[in-house]
């Protein structure tokens, strides 16, 4: 590429080196011209008017007429047509210059003219001869710029390609890969692991190489410190499966085994116990013992990988169907809505899914206490395509700092007793197996919406629910 552009430049300075030569050449004939255009002028006047000072200037000029042809005939880069017009020039001005000394010779021995006719003549020629050699030295030049031009416009043609092809290999060396490591960090950005394996394969610039191979060495550090988190994040969530289930279960447990004491020695200490007061603790024991078995039933609903079934549901049948199952549970006072904006089949396993969305409703109700509104919408969602279903409650919505714990497994803000906290936690599993996702906001003019996005399509649901159980 750089010898390429010093040969045009050597190339060019040469050209303009010629041109600058016969621009020289040009101004001395041009001068040459313009000289014996003055020969004729004082030829003119001396023959009119027969003063000696037209006759002594027009020799002047034959005189510098001849210095120039001198000085051209010694320049460079002359031409060989040049030189010959040149010499033809010198050989018709010394006609000339003969022919004025004879005339002028016979005027001054009182003869009349004589070659007057015959020095026009030659005046004439010598004028033309003059004139031809200046619009060939202009055309000369003229041809010379020309080539420059043309040989400037190849130049730029030549550097032209040539930076397209440096420019194609630059962008093959350096900008691809470079793109390839912007769409690598994206992929490493969206989740994998392993995007570029073979990237390093493709690449001839050291270091690119080096800096992909960065890439590597820290996903792999990546990968590893993930494994201890995962790791560290199971041991954690076995100790608060762990946790909670004691602390729920230690309650009913204890409750029972003091109401068994209590009838135990009752009945050891008196033999005619009373009947009511026998039936009034097995009937503790009972509801306690009913209690754990409600809390192992959830744990056990929690953890179990049951398969999913889906079926071609209506939004609308669904909802309306679910809010049947929840108005026992919910008093008068509390003002139930259900509100379908565009309805549509969709696939899903009822059963659980009503699970999930009887869960959130008695979760609403809970929250709301004795009075408010409750708010069950849903139908197609055009910006997402999928089945968008809410669960709304004007009650005092979820504070800030346990707004993330709230889908944690027997995380509950509920008295002793009261719930197990597993409810939300087996919603959003329920909703996870279907290939969906659960989000809860608390808007600012108050209350809790828990939002629920679904696939339509049975493609959809089972590419989501078996890559996410």
């Amino acid at each position: 590429m750089i010898a390429m552009v010093m040969a045009g430049l050597f190339f060019s300075g040469g050209t303009l080196s010629r041109v600058q030569s016969r621009v020289i050449v040009l101004e001395k004939v041009t001068k040459l011209l313009d000289t014996v255009l003055e020969i004729r002028r004082y030829e003119k006047n001396w023959i009119l008017y027969g003063l000696e000072d037209d006759l002594a200037i027009n020799h002047t000029m034959v005189a510098n007429a001849f210095a120039l042809i001198e000085e051209l005939d010694g320049s460079d880069n002359l031409g060989k047509e040049t030189y010959k017009k040149l010499k033809n020039i010198k050989m018709i001005l010394g006609e000339y210059e003969d022919l004025m000394e004879r005339e002028a010779e016979l005027l001054h021995a009182g003869k009349s003219h004589k070659m007057l006719e015959t020095i026009r003549e030659k005046g004439k020629y010598l004028v033309d001869l003059a004139d031809d050699l200046n619009d060939s030295t202009r055309s000369s030049i003229n041809s010379t710029l020309s080539s420059v031009h043309a040989s400037g416009v190849l130049l730029l043609l030549i550097f032209t390609l040539t930076a397209m092809f440096f420019a194609r290999n630059l962008a093959t060396s350096v900008v691809r890969p470079l793109r390839q490591i912007v769409h690598c960090t994206g992929k490493i950005a969206s989740g994998e692991t392993a995007p570029c394996t073979d990237f390093a394969e493709v690449v001839n610039l050291a270091e690119i190489k080096a800096v992909m191979q960065a890439i590597q060495y820290m996903l792999h550090k990546i990968e590893n410190r993930e494994e201890l988190i995962i790791q560290k994040e199971k041991l954690a969530a076995v100790g608060t499966l762990v946790a909670g289930v004691a602390h729920e279960l230690n309650n009913p447990l204890s409750n029972a085994g003091t109401s068994a004491e209590i009838l135990l020695e009752e009945m050891r200490e008196n033999e005619d116990v009373p009947r009511k007061f026998q039936l009034e603790m097995l009937e503790q024991i009972t509801e306690q013992t009913d209690r754990a078995r409600t809390i192992v039933r959830s744990l056990l609903e929690f953890s179990r990988e049951r398969e999913v079934r889906p079926e071609q549901l209506l939004v609308s049948d669904v909802l309306h169907q679910t809010m049947d199952l929840v108005r026992g549970e919910i008093p008068t006072n509390v003002e139930t809505r259900l509100l379908i904006s565009e309805d549509v089949f969709f696939w899903a396993d009822k059963q659980r899914l009503q699970q999930g969305l009887v869960n959130l409703l008695l979760n609403a109700f809970h929250a709301l206490g004795d009075f408010g509104r409750i708010e069950l919408c849903g139908g197609f969602d055009d910006d997402t395509g999928k089945v968008k279903i809410e669960v709304r409650d004007n009650g005092p919505g979820i504070p800030d700092e346990i707004v993330n714990k709230i889908f944690d497994p027997f995380f509950t803000t509920k008295d002793v007793g009261e719930g197990s906290g597993l409810g939300l936690a087996v919603t959003r599993e329920i909703i996870t197996k279907h290939g969906g996702e659960i989000k809860v906001s608390c808007p600012d003019e108050g209350g809790t919406v828990f939002t629920i996005m679904l696939p339509v399509e049975k493609s959809g649901f089972l590419e989501q629910s078996n890559g996410k159980s």
